[in-house]
């Protein structure tokens, strides 16, 4: 069988080869030469990180002004945004390690990214519901619309999972009241429910049930009291509606894993960490991410926050709270034009002198003649 490439008898393999390795040798010393320089959006990204922080040091206060003792073995950072592992309002179990990666401003610069990337821009209306498992995401996350100047409609539930805000007096719903009443926020959730097992705290002891009844009491929010997981998803989407008249959402986003926003066990491991732009087809039950997804508005999905904090260069479980303004998200990574004009110059012309020159010939080695010898006279 014939050879379907042409190769010229003036270059030699191992001219071939130099040029190889010459390529193989640019890209090494690009790669090698990389600089970081500020993120196009870091201003606003900066802003969205302080104003967290702020936010951050103002529950601190708030616990302190409750009398709530911090617990040093569960929370490091001092950030009093971990709550214990067991108390009457619990959901589920949660994970300590992501509840402390958690507790670093720098997320809402991460939101700000999440949410240009999802389209969404100033004055814009967005959708989004919020748990008590992960206080400081619904912080960074408000902190980020706050700067963005975006309208949020929330719809908050009580209910947290280990280690969220899970102190009966100190429930996500007070915190957010708190940063209200201190003008660091310029809004609140619009309605709020129970949380837990199918969004009706299903799960909960009579005692508990009680303790997240009177965190909605005392929100003076609007409660939404579902008597099935269908109804939990429709008095949502129908607050939704409600709310923005002949405005349409520019994203729908969702922290932690209510089960009227994501869906049931078996669809939430379906849905990706950040931004989602198509329905998984393997999802089974109706939920809120999947209405909004199917009228293609970006869904922001916050859950696996070691993968995002990977994903955005921020540290994983800090023994100190991270100041604003540092890890990866803030900086861009470019490579110097001047690298890679040389690399490529130096390229052509290893394949020019390649094409030029025959090294068989330099060192006065002839090639074998093909066909029959010439006959001698």
């Amino acid at each position: 069988m014939q050879s379907l490439y042409w190769r010229s008898n003036r270059i030699s393999t191992p001219q071939m080869v130099a040029v190889a390795l010459c390529a193989a040798l640019g890209l090494f010393v690009v790669e090698l030469n990389p600089t970081e320089r500020r993120d196009e959006s870091y201003e606003i990204k900066s802003a969205a990180a302080h104003l967290a922080d702020d936010a951050f040091r103002a529950v601190n206060l708030e616990r302190i002004r409750r009398q709530i003792d911090l617990e040093p073995e569960l929370d490091p950072s001092g950030s009093g945004l971990i709550g214990p592992a067991h108390t009457p309002i619990v959901s589920n179990e949660g994970h300590l390690t992501a509840k402390q990666t958690s507790a670093n401003p720098n997320f809402s610069a991460a939101f700000i990214d999440m949410l240009i990337k999802a389209g969404v821009r100033r004055g814009d209306l967005v959708a989004a519901n919020m748990t008590g498992s992960f206080p400081a995401m619904n912080i960074a996350m408000c902190a980020a619309f706050e700067v963005l100047d975006v309208t949020p409609v929330i719809v908050s539930s009580v209910a947290a999972s280990e280690y969220g805000a899970t102190h009966p007096e100190l429930t996500w719903l007070d915190m957010e009241r708190s940063l209200f009443e201190r003008e660091l926020f310029s809004f609140r959730s619009r309605a709020v429910t129970l949380g837990g097992v199918l969004d009706m705290a299903r799960d909960h002891s009579e005692e508990g049930v009680d303790l997240l009844r009177a965190a909605i009491d005392r929100s003076g929010l609007a409660p939404m009291y579902p008597a099935s997981f269908e109804e939990a998803v429709r008095m949502r989407l129908d607050l939704f509606d409600q709310v923005r008249g002949d405005r349409d959402y520019a994203a729908y986003i969702n922290i932690g894993g209510g089960t009227a926003s994501v869906g049931t066990a078996s669809d939430k491991r379906h849905f990706s960490a950040g931004v989602n732009t198509r329905v998984p087809i393997e999802l089974e039950r109706s939920s809120v991410m999947r209405h909004y997804l199917e009228r293609n508005i970006p869904v922001i999905h916050i859950s696996h926050i070691a993968e995002i904090a990977r994903y955005y260069g921020l540290p994983e479980t800090p023994v100190e709270t991270p100041s604003p303004g540092s890890g990866g998200v803030f900086t861009q990574t470019v490579l110097p034009a001047w690298t890679i004009v040389t690399v490529l110059g130096l390229i052509f012309l290893s394949m020019y002198l390649a094409t030029r020159f025959d090294l068989r010939t330099t060192f006065g080695r002839s090639e074998e003649r093909s066909g029959p010898p010439e006959p001698m006279i």
